[in-house]
């Protein structure tokens, strides 16, 4: 090809050339016609409008406002009408690109010069001159002249949007964002509707299978967050990328294109952006290509800088694991289409923090690193894993899946090899729609929702728990009852109730259990079940129990005068007693309110004893060094060790009711309730029953020696004002 071959080429017009004739002649027009079909203009499209008349000329040019080329008659139904159509379509249509031939059978109407500039004419010509050669040579020229003037135009437009383009995507400081933008400039610039998607690879890796989609847009947009192996059956386009790849350059082909960009000298990672158009690509827009890809080449090393820098804010110092506050970024970051089908799956480790007592705290930290790994090949799409708490990870998982709990049974309780050695891990799991919940919710707020599901679900003992729209509605009626409960315990809407416990011997009154009440504004009466979980879970339960404390040792002091002094029991919870500061708050409220520590008991269940049990000891040590007894409640109902009892110094075990109500028809239970009598006794216990509510049941608890008990067959739990009243009853019964 030779040279000026080469530059026709390169001027291909990226439209069809269209010129328009308007001639009141019509044999003239014919001729004019028939002389232009032979025109070849380097094997280009052509496209040939007529009009007679100016008037039916403007309809026309309004129909095709890209018209290259007028060859126009002055003279037709008046003098001037062609000039009229002139600055009609240089004025009122904008049109500053078409040529405009003036040719006139009229020669001498008006001085050249002053036509030439005065109505932007391009051309002027008798028609007498205007032979077949003449004619076609000066269209050509025309037509020429035009396609350089669309071409520039065309560049400056492209350029600008270039600009444009470029400072939108450099405004992107994390990748997410911008290989996501990169997608969208690229589709709205160069009209790419077909999408695209962007590839990340570590260096070195051997094939394109292993790179990680992105940021995906289009008809690729079902990719996104997967690895390229596992969803492209394109091999054209795995062809594309490994060669984008091995070349380190951007491949421009049709229908697929690759950009390559690299961010070697902050972070090994090669990036390849894929886009798929339905036409070729013109000369001119591979140019505008490639200086788009310039211009956004330097801006990955820039944000994969910003990400490196990012990690020291959003990453696990230790275990190298996303941290709370990169998740909470991570969500804010996710486009509406995004949350539809991404779920948060909360998981928490049983007895990490024995563990970590037995085999040390970094075990702990290298278990974690573990079942993040295994929890990532768990999932066919790529997932993110976040530390939230020491023993508590979090998973973003990126399908439109539901899963159940079947499915999720080697996550639950997978087994790690760890230096050697299988690790039966057992886990706690939640998992949350993110369109599950009200789009209004920020980032915080959802979190907050996932780690107050996660509670409700261990205090049901279950291992896995399914959030919906149910749960929603239950967490607002739990979120109304905890404001509810904090005006309740401001304004003293909660009171006491006393249960007597008496010696299962001679029947003699031993002591109360404190038992909390609540009756709202209303007069509804909210049962402890539904609002001292609450307290637990939203941090309520210091300023409960505290309550409750100094409504016991008031009663203390109501029972004094009435002669009766007995102590008083009341519950606190694992997650307070565990607290390094409880046992001093707990001495400063009875100092206060002139309450001996023989007066007072502390009762706390098993499994919450057990779940703080490293921390709690001491603080169960104190306690006894200040004389204070300690009930270990609702023994047998948990899951703990029996060598647990020896390590803790309590001085009661109380029995689980469950035992006590089905001993009489369970010869099983019976023979469990005697065990736990013959052990507290063993570990010099005192052991009381409770939830005796039959004769029966008291006497079979005599015959095995339990030493006290109470339920509603001795009293049912009682305001202070009727205590005196049930004594002389009880009394008068023994």
């Amino acid at each position: 090809m030779s040279e000026s071959q080469d530059k026709e080429t390169y001027r291909k017009p990226t439209k069809v050339c269209k010129i328009l004739t308007v001639e009141d002649d019509i044999d003239y027009q014919a001729a004019l016609l028939l002389s232009l079909q032979t025109l070849n203009y380097g094997g280009r499209e052509v496209e040939f409008l007529s009009a007679n008349s100016a008037q039916e000329a403007a309809s026309v040019i309004a129909k095709h406002p890209d018209i290259s080329l007028v060859l126009l008659d002055v003279v037709m139904e008046d003098e001037d009408s062609g000039l009229r159509l002139v600055r009609s379509v240089r004025s009122s249509l904008g049109n500053q690109l078409v040529r405009i031939i003036l040719v006139t059978g009229q020669p001498g109407m008006m001085p050249l010069d002053d036509l030439m500039a005065n109505y932007d004419i391009d051309d002027y010509w008798n028609k007498s001159e205007l032979s077949h050669d003449h004619l076609q040579t000066i269209v050509l020229g025309n037509l020429r002249t035009w396609e350089h003037l669309y071409a520039m135009q065309q560049a400056r437009h492209g350029l600008q949007m270039l600009i444009e383009s470029s400072q939108r995507i450099s405004s992107q400081l994390d990748l997410k964002s911008y290989t996501q933008s990169i997608l969208n400039e690229l589709a709205r610039v160069f009209k790419l509707n077909k999408g695209g998607i962007v590839c990340i690879a570590h260096k070195h890796d051997e094939s394109p299978e292993q790179a990680l989609v992105f940021a995906a847009a289009g008809q690729f947009s079902a990719w996104a967050n997967q690895f390229l192996g596992r969803v492209s059956p394109e091999a054209e386009l795995l062809r594309i990328v490994q060669q984008s790849l091995s070349a380190q350059g951007h491949i421009i082909e049709t229908p697929l294109s690759a950009l390559y960009f690299s961010s070697d000298q902050v972070d090994q990672r090669d990036y390849v952006v894929v886009v798929k158009c339905e036409q070729p690509l013109t000369e001119f827009e591979i140019d505008l290509l490639q200086i788009f890809g310039e211009n956004i080449n330097a801006g990955f090393s820039n944000v994969a800088l910003h990400n490196r820098l990012s990690e020291l804010a959003y990453q696990d110092r230790v275990t190298g694991l996303h941290n709370k506050n990169w998740f909470l970024k991570q969500l804010d970051g996710l486009t509406l289409n995004e949350r539809q089908n991404t779920k948060l799956l909360m998981l928490y480790v049983e007895d990490l923090s024995y563990s970590e007592v037995l085999l040390g705290v970094q075990f702990g930290r290298t278990l974690m690193t573990h079942l993040a790994a295994h929890l990532k090949a768990c999932f066919v799409k790529a997932i993110d894993v976040v530390l939230y708490e020491r023993d508590t990870l979090l998973l973003l998982v990126y399908d439109n899946k539901d899963y159940q709990r079947e499915e999720l049974e080697h996550v639950l309780h997978p087994q790690l090899n760890i230096d050697g050695a299988v690790h039966t891990i057992d886990l706690t799991g939640t998992i949350l729609k993110l369109s599950d919940l009200p789009p209004h919710q920020s980032s915080s707020q959802v979190l907050g929702i996932a780690k107050s599901f996660l509670e409700q679900t261990k205090h049901r003992n279950v291992d896995f728990g399914v959030f919906d729209s149910t749960e929603m509605e239950g967490m607002q009626e739990r979120y109304e009852l905890m404001k509810k409960m904090r005006c309740a315990l401001a304004d003293e809407q909660i009171f006491i109730h006393l249960q007597p416990k008496i010696d299962l011997d001679n029947g003699a009154l031993q002591g109360f259990e404190v038992l909390v009440r609540w009756r709202d504004e209303e007069g509804n009466i909210i049962p402890p079940d539904r609002f001292v979980p609450l307290a637990e879970t939203s941090g309520l339960i210091d300023k409960l129990d505290d309550y409750v404390t100094r409504r016991a040792c008031e009663a203390i002091k109501t029972l004094r005068t009435l002669g009766i002094e007995v102590p008083l029991s009341v519950n606190v919870a694992g997650s307070e007693i565990s607290r390094s500061d409880f046992v001093a708050r707990f001495e400063a409220t009875l100092k206060e309110m002139g309450i001996s520590t023989k007066e007072i008991e502390i009762e706390v269940t098993e499994t919450q004893l057990i779940e703080v049990m490293r921390t709690a000891s001491g603080c169960l040590d104190r306690l006894g060094e200040l004389g204070v007894r300690v009930s270990i409640d609702d023994f047998g109902a948990g899951y703990s060790s029996l060598s647990y009892l020896s390590m803790l110094n309590a001085s009661v075990l109380k029995i689980d009711r469950q035992f006590i109500a089905r001993m009489t028809q369970s010869s099983q239970d019976q023979q469990i309730v005697k065990m736990i009598i013959e052990l507290g006794h063993l570990l010099k216990m005192e052991v009381i029953a409770e939830g005796i509510e039959t004769e029966e049941q008291y006497q079979v608890l005599q015959q095995l020696g339990c030493d006290a008990g109470q339920g509603y067959f001795i009293g049912r739990p009682m305001p202070l004002e009727a205590v005196q009243e049930w004594l002389s009853h009880h009394q008068g019964n023994a």
